[in-house]
């Protein structure tokens, strides 16, 4: 859209009868954030429903998650997914010959301006290489950590990225993490490390496993790793994100690994009395 495409971090997840769904990393992200007026925030939540039901009534195929954090700014973060770059292209393409929706969106872009200070997005693609399976997990909250890199340092953030992981897995524990490179929108070097968590109790287990995993790492290894941290980093940003289901377009596989959590979109209407 060229209004905005508002890009988000959900997962594909594929179902197979009996069994929890598979998930899989996105290949490439466009992860867009609002400024929120104060006070505006009930009334923002509700434009951006109406937002999303445009597109599920059009049967788009394109779906975000929209998040709102659980501390820091007042801010609305959205996550478009898409398999390549060649996706970014396909979704602008697709509203060009839709112009209901087209104009549906534009109409609803305006309202938005009423709610909002300012808007910003930026496209990531995914390293492999650096990430790892997330399972079978049902994310309803987003731990993202966005890592700005001194020019040059590339790959040793990337060999850094790859021992932390080992010392994890040294230490018994399972990796549960995406990491991503910034494309456009922000400076370069830019990474985004995400982790998804179901409760904010899978949070407290996370920084639980740091401790088990530093304690397993020894004192030398973890010198090498605040080392690595002061001589790579140039700044990092932490957020714990909260996905909002009223301003998300949820794929059907997110909804039916989690009916509970997307009831506003699962729950049938209630019936009708009959006349008297």
């Amino acid at each position: 859209m060229d209004t905005r495409i508002l890009l988000c971090l959900s997962l594909g997840a594929t179902l197979v009868a009996g069994e929890p769904p598979a998930l899989t990393w996105p290949k490439v992200l466009r992860i867009g954030v609002e400024d929120v007026k104060p006070g505006k925030e009930a009334a923002h939540q509700k434009n951006e429903f109406a937002w999303s039901k445009a597109f599920a009534q059009a049967k788009s195929p394109y779906h975000y998650l929209g998040m709102v954090p659980v501390a820091g700014l007042n801010q609305a973060t959205w996550v478009w997914f898409y398999d390549s770059l060649a996706g970014l292209e396909a979704h602008q393409t697709y509203m060009d010959q839709h112009p209901a929706l087209k104009a549906q969106v534009e109409a609803l872009a305006i309202k938005d301006a009423e709610f909002i200070t300012n808007y910003s997005s930026v496209a990531y693609m995914l390293r492999g290489d650096l990430s790892r399976d997330i399972g079978t997990m049902v994310p309803r909250f987003y731990w993202t950590s966005t890592i700005q890199v001194k020019p040059g340092h590339d790959a040793e953030f990337a060999a850094g990225a790859k021992k932390y992981a080992e010392l994890y897995e040294k230490a018994g524990l399972k990796p549960r993490w995406a990491v991503y490179q910034a494309l456009a929108g922000t400076a370069n070097p830019t990474f985004l490390w995400v982790v998804p968590l179901h409760s904010l109790a899978d949070a407290d287990a996370t920084m639980a496993d740091d401790e088990k995993m530093a304690k397993a790492a020894g004192p030398e290894e973890l010198k090498g790793l605040s080392k690595f941290v002061a001589d790579c980093f140039l700044r990092e940003d932490a957020q714990l994100l909260a996905v909002d289901p009223k301003m998300s377009y949820p794929p059907a596989g997110d909804m039916a690994a989690d009916p509970e959590f997307w009831k506003v979109w699962t729950a049938k209407p209630a019936a009708k009395a009959p006349a008297k």
